[in-house]
């Protein structure tokens, strides 16, 4: 369901990473790798986290590729050195199996390749779908098969509505953003040899904000039955009241 902007932004940071090749011991940054977050480096604005609400960013749904390029990383047993989740719940994965990359808040998706031969990471998108595929010398057994299991352990639900209001923006501005659910996750490693579990570990632990549907709401007007109106709508604290005023 992406926008153009943000399907661009997934093209470019998937062609950033396309082609390279880690040998043993080395270590891969995402964030190193696809930084500049500008329009110099082939980025456009589009819709992203920051402090609870979904705003445009240069860059915005590089989330989705290291997102990825987290779970090839998994299922081929490499090393995680640092991944983080994101601030609020994503729609494209499992909770859990998430891989956020944030230049402000210093989050980064970093592994090791911890084989004894080097790997080359092959990245493509068609159709809106980004797909990496991960080569290298196969080791391990035929009948080994490795499945990653998200858990949630609690789920948060928003009371209420919020509704803030600004001076900045004149009577009649609303900005709704929607609701976000908040979650607890733990991410499961499950080895099975011939169809036997031999193995369970728990790989990571997430926590999501929950976040009720807000509203930004313009109050500036030169107009005072205007601005009492909506001061009334606002102290309701309905949101449909509020645009409906």
């Amino acid at each position: 369901t992406s926008g153009s902007a943000r399907c661009k932004n997934v093209e470019n940071g998937c062609r950033l990473i396309n082609g390279t090749l880690l040998y043993p011991g080395e270590e891969f940054s995402t964030y190193e790798t696809i930084k500049p977050f500008t329009e110099a480096n082939g980025y456009y604005p589009a819709g992203s986290y920051l402090n609870g609400k979904v705003v445009d960013s240069i860059g915005g749904g590089i989330c989705q590729v290291s997102t990825t390029l987290y779970n090839a990383v998994l299922l081929s047993e490499l090393e995680v050195v640092e991944r983080n989740n994101h601030s609020m719940i994503i729609s494209y994965v499992k909770p859990s199996m998430d891989a956020a990359i944030a230049e402000s808040a210093g989050k980064d998706f970093r592994f090791i390749n911890n084989l004894t031969s080097p790997i080359y990471i092959e990245g493509h998108t068609a159709g809106k779908q980004i797909t990496f595929t991960i080569y290298g010398v196969e080791t391990r057994d035929p009948g080994r098969q490795v499945i990653y299991e998200s858990q949630i352990l609690e789920t948060i639900h928003p009371e209420g509505e919020s509704i803030v209001q600004t001076s900045q923006q004149p009577v009649g501005f609303v900005d709704v953003q929607s609701v976000h659910i908040g979650y607890k996750a733990k991410l499961w490693k499950i080895v099975k040899e011939n169809g036997v579990e031999v193995s369970r570990e728990q790989v990571n632990s997430s926590n999501y904000k929950m976040v009720p549907r807000t509203a930004t709401v313009g109050v500036a007007t030169e107009d005072p039955v205007a601005y009492n109106a909506i001061q009334a709508a606002i102290a309701t604290g309905s949101i449909d009241h509020v645009r409906s005023v």
